[in-house]
Protein backbone atom coordinates (compact mmCIF):
# COMPACT_ATOMS: atom_id res chain seq x y z
CA UNK A 1 0.00 0.00 0.00
CA UNK A 2 1.26 3.63 -0.60
CA UNK A 3 -0.10 6.77 0.65
CA UNK A 4 -1.00 9.83 -1.03
CA UNK A 5 1.44 12.86 -0.15
CA UNK A 6 -1.79 15.17 -0.73
CA UNK A 7 -4.56 13.65 1.26
CA UNK A 8 -2.65 10.47 3.19
CA UNK A 9 -4.86 7.92 1.42
CA UNK A 10 -3.95 4.35 1.32
CA UNK A 11 -3.87 3.52 -2.39
CA UNK A 12 -3.12 -0.16 -3.81
CA UNK A 13 0.28 -0.44 -5.62
CA UNK A 14 0.29 0.33 -9.19
CA UNK A 15 -2.61 2.77 -9.27
CA UNK A 16 -2.13 6.32 -11.29
CA UNK A 17 -4.21 8.34 -9.62
CA UNK A 18 -5.52 8.60 -5.81
CA UNK A 19 -9.23 6.95 -5.28
CA UNK A 20 -9.65 9.97 -2.55
CA UNK A 21 -8.64 13.19 -3.77
CA UNK A 22 -8.31 11.94 -7.56
CA UNK A 23 -4.33 13.67 -7.47
CA UNK A 24 -2.20 11.40 -10.23
CA UNK A 25 0.49 9.44 -8.60
CA UNK A 26 3.91 10.88 -8.41
CA UNK A 27 5.69 9.69 -11.46
CA UNK A 28 2.75 8.43 -13.03
CA UNK A 29 1.75 9.66 -16.63
CA UNK A 30 -1.42 7.69 -17.30
CA UNK A 31 -4.12 9.24 -18.59
CA UNK A 32 -7.10 10.25 -15.77
CA UNK A 33 -10.34 8.08 -16.09
CA UNK A 34 -12.64 10.06 -19.21
CA UNK A 35 -9.40 11.72 -20.95
CA UNK A 36 -8.46 11.09 -24.14
CA UNK A 37 -5.05 10.24 -25.29
CA UNK A 38 -2.45 12.89 -25.85
CA UNK A 39 -4.03 15.13 -22.44
CA UNK A 40 -7.17 16.77 -22.09
CA UNK A 41 -10.52 15.11 -22.60
CA UNK A 42 -12.84 16.48 -25.22
CA UNK A 43 -15.34 17.41 -22.10
CA UNK A 44 -12.64 20.04 -21.10
CA UNK A 45 -12.06 21.80 -24.23
CA UNK A 46 -15.48 23.41 -24.56
CA UNK A 47 -14.22 26.39 -22.80
CA UNK A 48 -11.47 26.99 -25.40
CA UNK A 49 -13.75 26.36 -28.29
CA UNK A 50 -16.29 29.01 -26.93
CA UNK A 51 -13.70 31.60 -26.96
CA UNK A 52 -12.58 30.72 -30.11
CA UNK A 53 -16.28 30.48 -31.62
CA UNK A 54 -16.89 34.23 -30.09
CA UNK A 55 -13.47 35.65 -31.70
CA UNK A 56 -14.19 34.47 -34.67
CA UNK A 57 -18.12 35.91 -34.51
CA UNK A 58 -16.30 39.20 -32.70
CA UNK A 59 -14.47 40.03 -36.06
CA UNK A 60 -17.19 41.33 -38.17
CA UNK A 61 -19.71 41.95 -35.77
CA UNK A 62 -18.60 45.44 -33.97
CA UNK A 63 -16.69 42.87 -30.98
CA UNK A 64 -20.08 41.01 -30.92
CA UNK A 65 -21.40 44.43 -29.66
CA UNK A 66 -18.78 44.56 -27.36
CA UNK A 67 -20.08 41.85 -24.91
CA UNK A 68 -18.60 39.10 -27.39
CA UNK A 69 -15.23 40.36 -27.59
CA UNK A 70 -14.39 40.35 -24.10
CA UNK A 71 -15.80 37.17 -23.23
CA UNK A 72 -13.38 35.82 -26.22
CA UNK A 73 -11.09 37.06 -24.17
CA UNK A 74 -11.66 36.28 -20.83
CA UNK A 75 -12.76 32.78 -21.70
CA UNK A 76 -9.40 32.15 -23.42
CA UNK A 77 -7.52 33.38 -21.30
CA UNK A 78 -8.81 30.98 -18.38
CA UNK A 79 -8.74 27.90 -20.92
CA UNK A 80 -5.23 29.02 -21.56
CA UNK A 81 -4.28 29.10 -18.17
CA UNK A 82 -5.73 25.86 -17.39
CA UNK A 83 -4.30 24.08 -20.10
CA UNK A 84 -1.11 24.71 -19.35
CA UNK A 85 -1.47 24.20 -15.87
CA UNK A 86 -3.18 21.17 -16.02
CA UNK A 87 -2.37 19.87 -19.28
CA UNK A 88 -3.42 16.05 -18.46
CA UNK A 89 -7.32 17.30 -17.85
CA UNK A 90 -7.78 20.81 -20.34
CA UNK A 91 -6.75 20.95 -23.76
CA UNK A 92 -7.37 23.44 -26.58
CA UNK A 93 -4.51 25.36 -25.38
CA UNK A 94 -4.06 26.95 -29.60
CA UNK A 95 -8.28 27.30 -29.68
CA UNK A 96 -8.06 29.61 -26.57
CA UNK A 97 -5.25 31.49 -27.71
CA UNK A 98 -6.87 32.11 -31.25
CA UNK A 99 -10.08 33.10 -29.08
CA UNK A 100 -7.92 35.80 -27.09
CA UNK A 101 -6.19 37.29 -30.33
CA UNK A 102 -9.44 37.16 -32.46
CA UNK A 103 -11.23 38.79 -29.40
CA UNK A 104 -8.67 41.56 -29.42
CA UNK A 105 -8.49 42.00 -33.28
CA UNK A 106 -12.36 42.34 -33.31
CA UNK A 107 -11.86 46.10 -30.80
CA UNK A 108 -9.24 47.13 -32.77
CA UNK A 109 -11.34 46.94 -35.73
CA UNK A 110 -13.97 49.65 -34.22
CA UNK A 111 -12.43 52.55 -34.69
CA UNK A 112 -11.25 51.28 -38.05
CA UNK A 113 -14.80 50.29 -39.61
CA UNK A 114 -16.51 53.72 -37.62
CA UNK A 115 -13.64 56.27 -40.09
CA UNK A 116 -14.79 53.60 -43.00
CA UNK A 117 -18.48 54.20 -41.97
CA UNK A 118 -17.83 58.23 -41.22
CA UNK A 119 -16.18 58.46 -44.86
CA UNK A 120 -19.32 56.31 -46.93
CA UNK A 121 -22.28 57.20 -44.87
CA UNK A 122 -22.10 61.22 -46.11
CA UNK A 123 -21.12 59.95 -49.53
CA UNK A 124 -24.18 57.52 -49.31
CA UNK A 125 -26.76 60.68 -48.25
CA UNK A 126 -25.38 62.81 -51.05
CA UNK A 127 -25.81 60.13 -53.99
CA UNK A 128 -29.30 59.52 -52.58
CA UNK A 129 -30.11 63.15 -52.33
CA UNK A 130 -28.65 63.81 -55.47
CA UNK A 131 -30.78 60.57 -56.89
CA UNK A 132 -34.11 61.77 -55.73
CA UNK A 133 -33.30 65.45 -57.14
CA UNK A 134 -32.79 64.31 -60.74
CA UNK A 135 -36.14 62.13 -60.26
CA UNK A 136 -37.85 65.05 -59.15
CA UNK A 137 -36.66 67.51 -62.01
CA UNK A 138 -37.49 64.47 -64.84
CA UNK A 139 -41.41 64.20 -62.90
CA UNK A 140 -41.33 68.23 -63.47
CA UNK A 141 -41.01 67.73 -67.13
CA UNK A 142 -43.49 65.01 -67.31
CA UNK A 143 -45.56 67.39 -65.50
CA UNK A 144 -45.36 70.20 -68.02
CA UNK A 145 -45.17 67.80 -70.91
CA UNK A 146 -48.82 66.75 -69.78
CA UNK A 147 -50.16 70.19 -69.60
CA UNK A 148 -49.01 71.05 -72.62
CA UNK A 149 -50.70 68.23 -74.21
CA UNK A 150 -53.80 68.75 -72.14
CA UNK A 151 -54.07 71.99 -73.10
CA UNK A 152 -54.20 71.46 -76.94
CA UNK A 153 -57.02 69.64 -76.50
CA UNK A 154 -58.59 71.62 -73.40
CA UNK A 155 -58.93 74.76 -75.68
CA UNK A 156 -55.88 76.22 -75.19
CA UNK A 157 -56.28 76.33 -71.46
CA UNK A 158 -54.81 74.41 -68.22
CA UNK A 159 -56.31 71.84 -65.63
CA UNK A 160 -55.96 69.80 -62.43
CA UNK A 161 -53.45 67.08 -62.54
CA UNK A 162 -56.44 64.34 -61.77
CA UNK A 163 -58.24 65.86 -65.10
CA UNK A 164 -54.55 65.22 -66.65
CA UNK A 165 -54.86 61.65 -65.83
CA UNK A 166 -58.88 61.32 -66.49
CA UNK A 167 -58.95 63.82 -69.53
CA UNK A 168 -62.58 62.34 -70.89
CA UNK A 169 -64.07 62.73 -67.25
CA UNK A 170 -63.31 66.64 -67.49
CA UNK A 171 -63.18 68.19 -71.19
CA UNK A 172 -66.54 67.71 -72.40
CA UNK A 173 -66.64 65.74 -76.00
CA UNK A 174 -63.43 64.36 -75.09
CA UNK A 175 -62.70 61.09 -77.48
CA UNK A 176 -59.56 60.12 -77.11
CA UNK A 177 -57.71 57.36 -75.29
CA UNK A 178 -54.29 58.99 -74.40
CA UNK A 179 -54.21 60.13 -70.62
CA UNK A 180 -52.05 62.77 -70.45
CA UNK A 181 -50.18 61.38 -67.02
CA UNK A 182 -50.18 58.31 -65.03
CA UNK A 183 -49.71 57.10 -61.74
CA UNK A 184 -48.81 59.25 -58.38
CA UNK A 185 -48.17 61.92 -60.50
CA UNK A 186 -51.82 62.16 -61.49
CA UNK A 187 -52.48 62.83 -57.69
CA UNK A 188 -52.23 66.44 -56.00
CA UNK A 189 -49.83 66.11 -52.84
CA UNK A 190 -48.07 63.15 -53.75
CA UNK A 191 -45.06 61.67 -52.24
CA UNK A 192 -42.42 60.70 -54.99
CA UNK A 193 -38.73 60.41 -54.65
CA UNK A 194 -38.56 61.78 -51.05
CA UNK A 195 -40.53 65.24 -52.17
CA UNK A 196 -43.93 66.48 -52.32
CA UNK A 197 -45.64 67.39 -55.42
CA UNK A 198 -48.41 70.37 -55.34
CA UNK A 199 -49.97 71.71 -58.03
CA UNK A 200 -50.60 74.96 -57.89
CA UNK A 201 -53.50 76.79 -59.86
CA UNK A 202 -54.27 80.18 -61.76
CA UNK A 203 -56.86 81.86 -62.22
CA UNK A 204 -59.41 80.56 -64.38
CA UNK A 205 -60.37 81.72 -67.62
CA UNK A 206 -62.81 85.09 -67.60
CA UNK A 207 -64.98 83.28 -70.11
CA UNK A 208 -64.79 79.63 -70.37
CA UNK A 209 -64.77 78.81 -73.92
CA UNK A 210 -66.88 75.77 -75.41
CA UNK A 211 -65.62 72.22 -75.31
CA UNK A 212 -62.89 73.16 -72.53
CA UNK A 213 -63.09 71.70 -68.62
CA UNK A 214 -65.14 73.30 -66.14
CA UNK A 215 -61.94 72.98 -63.34
CA UNK A 216 -59.60 75.08 -66.68
CA UNK A 217 -57.04 77.33 -65.35
CA UNK A 218 -54.88 79.97 -67.50
CA UNK A 219 -51.68 78.83 -65.57
CA UNK A 220 -50.30 76.67 -63.14
CA UNK A 221 -47.13 76.41 -61.21
CA UNK A 222 -45.58 72.56 -60.02
CA UNK A 223 -43.87 72.77 -56.51
CA UNK A 224 -41.80 69.77 -55.38
CA UNK A 225 -40.27 70.16 -51.71
CA UNK A 226 -38.39 67.83 -49.77
CA UNK A 227 -40.10 65.42 -47.07
CA UNK A 228 -37.09 65.77 -45.55
CA UNK A 229 -34.88 68.59 -45.99
CA UNK A 230 -30.73 67.50 -46.35
CA UNK A 231 -31.89 63.99 -45.86
CA UNK A 232 -34.42 63.60 -49.02
CA UNK A 233 -33.40 66.26 -50.88
CA UNK A 234 -31.63 70.01 -50.59
CA UNK A 235 -33.11 71.93 -53.27
CA UNK A 236 -37.28 72.73 -53.91
CA UNK A 237 -38.00 73.07 -57.50
CA UNK A 238 -41.01 75.05 -59.47
CA UNK A 239 -41.69 74.43 -62.99
CA UNK A 240 -44.98 76.19 -65.07
CA UNK A 241 -46.28 77.34 -68.14
CA UNK A 242 -43.42 78.99 -69.47
CA UNK A 243 -41.43 75.32 -69.61
CA UNK A 244 -38.79 76.72 -67.12
CA UNK A 245 -37.95 74.51 -63.62
CA UNK A 246 -36.73 76.81 -61.57
CA UNK A 247 -34.76 76.16 -57.84
CA UNK A 248 -34.09 77.09 -54.51
CA UNK A 249 -31.66 76.05 -52.01
CA UNK A 250 -32.84 76.26 -48.96
CA UNK A 251 -35.29 73.42 -49.58
CA UNK A 252 -38.32 75.95 -49.47
CA UNK A 253 -40.36 77.75 -52.49
CA UNK A 254 -41.50 81.07 -51.95
CA UNK A 255 -45.13 81.64 -52.04
CA UNK A 256 -47.05 81.38 -55.57
CA UNK A 257 -49.11 84.22 -56.92
CA UNK A 258 -51.22 83.71 -60.49
CA UNK A 259 -49.67 80.14 -60.80
CA UNK A 260 -46.22 80.91 -61.97
CA UNK A 261 -43.03 80.08 -60.09
CA UNK A 262 -41.16 82.99 -58.61
CA UNK A 263 -38.25 84.46 -60.68
CA UNK A 264 -36.06 84.65 -57.97
CA UNK A 265 -35.10 80.63 -58.08
CA UNK A 266 -32.25 79.86 -60.19
CA UNK A 267 -33.04 78.11 -63.78
CA UNK A 268 -32.62 74.27 -63.97
CA UNK A 269 -30.53 73.47 -67.36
Amino acid sequence: MTICPRCQTQNAPGTTFCVGCGQARPGRTARRPGASPGGGGGQSKGMAMTALILGILALPSFACFVVGGIAAIVLGAIAFARAGREPEVYGGRGMALAGMILGGVSFLMIPVIGIVAAIAVPSLLRAKVSANESATIGDTRTVISAEAAYQSANADLYDTLECLGKPAACIPGYTGSVVMLEGELAKDNAVKSGYRHALHLGPAPRSLPPGASPSSVTAYAYVSVPLQPGQSGVRAFCGDASGVIRYWPNGQVPPIENGQCPEDGTAVH
